[in-house]
């Protein structure tokens, strides 16, 4: 007799804010400031911190992001963190800094 096996739903870690700021300090060498955190009812899923620039007029803004549709997000399609480099308010520059691969944080 052939029997299927059921499939196995893999459920995704929903990273904690501690384990958020773990991987922040990680990345920021030195102070940073939480500015915005966002929950619903699985957890976290959004948190923003500043670190300040060399000069005033430049700011370091470092965000993760958690894979899904939220509500004031389109669909999110990494579990990730973010870097953007500000000058005078505004974005100069951007990238990935970590993402979430296999259950696992990377460092990219």
């Amino acid at each position: 007799m052939n029997k299927e096996k059921e499939p196995i739903i893999e459920t995704e870690h929903i990273p904690t804010a501690e384990e958020v700021h773990a991987v922040f300090r990680g990345l920021i060498k030195g102070e940073y400031k939480e500015v915005r955190k966002r929950e619903d009812e699985q957890g976290l899923y959004l948190l923003d911190v500043v670190v300040p620039g060399e000069t005033e007029d430049e700011k370091t803004e470092y965000g993760y992001i958690r894979e899904g549709q939220h509500k004031e997000q389109q669909m999110i399609m990494a579990t990730e963190i973010y870097v953007v480099y500000y000058k005078n308010d505004i974005p100069i520059h951007g990238t990935s800094a970590a993402r979430i691969v296999n259950g696992k944080w990377v460092i990219l």
